[in-house]
């Protein structure tokens, strides 16, 4: 992850997760379907010996080593939200690809829900 986070041009936010919250996250993400997060979270609950990180970029979320792009020339960005899930703030970025539309969960941290809002400004200046 270091590797990678040192390409990205402008992270707006680096975060990192107690394994407690990465359990809470899980919890209230694997009972949703079709969303990026699912086939992710799968792969990092694995990988627990490792704490989960995540990179937020104007154009992608990096998540461990995996990324998605949700800002692109074939991804358009829709909306981000901040909503509160059980135990968890979620921060939730929609995005349109090929005329459908398509979600990322990111949790927030505690103690970074002012980092989260900020982020939500400066990708969604007009909402």
């Amino acid at each position: 992850m270091k590797q990678t986070i040192k390409a990205v041009n402008m992270t707006l936010v680096h975060w990192t997760y107690t394994k407690d919250e990465w359990k809470a996250f899980l919890r209230s993400t694997l009972k949703r379907k079709k969303t990026f997060y699912h086939l992710i979270s799968l792969v990092l609950a694995r990988r627990a010996k490792t704490v989960p990180e995540v990179c937020i970029t104007p154009e992608k979320v990096w998540i461990g080593n995996n990324q998605q792009y949700f800002n692109s020339s074939k991804h358009e960005l829709r909306q981000i939200d901040l909503r509160h899930d059980g135990f968890v703030n979620i921060l939730l970025i929609t995005y349109g690809r090929d005329g459908s539309n398509h979600e990322i969960r990111i949790p927030v941290p505690k103690g970074k829900l002012r980092e989260a809002i900020e982020v939500q400004d400066r990708l969604m200046p007009h909402f």
